[in-house]
């Protein structure tokens, strides 16, 4: 089973102002091993458990080939683009619009803005091409070509 831990809601929704309601639980109750945060703390006030038919192999988006350790980092990695609900159409993700050149070949995409990550790190453009760069460019005992043929070809 994998746990992950979430922060309460930017804009305060599903918590009172302040923590001041006891436990985590929509229901009001307290659930175990939560305590409040210390006041003007970031740490998280609720949490969600995220269960699974076996452990994640790997919590590396880039590394990742088997379907348990893909729905766990669902739950904490989110792309440029995604698909909505139920569906099969891309939908805006972090980007909020993209554009594919003529040949195909090339992707621009517009970033939303005021976006951190889980340490306040911004995201950025810069973000982005780091990633891509590591994915194509694999190194150590990821340099081979089983693991970066897919990348290479995209």
């Amino acid at each position: 089973m994998v746990a992950a831990a979430c922060g309460g809601s930017p804009s305060g929704e599903g918590s009172e102002a302040g923590g001041s309601e006891a436990g985590g639980s929509e229901a009001g109750g307290s659930e175990a091993g939560a305590s409040e945060p210390a006041e003007g703390s970031a740490e998280a006030t609720e949490t969600m458990v995220f269960g699974t038919s076996a452990d994640p192999l790997v919590l590396d988006g880039a590394l990742v080939s088997d379907g348990e350790s893909l729905r766990a980092i669902d739950q904490m990695f989110e792309g440029l683009v995604t698909l909505e609900p139920g569906g099969t159409e891309v939908v805006p993700g972090l980007a909020t619009d993209w554009e594919v050149s003529d040949n195909g070949q090339s992707y621009t995409f517009t970033l939303q803005e005021g976006v951190t990550f889980h340490d306040g790190e911004p995201f950025n453009a810069e973000a982005v091409c780091f990633n891509f760069d590591r994915w194509y460019n694999f190194e150590g005992s990821f340099q081979n070509p089983a693991a970066t043929y897919y990348w290479q070809t995209v």
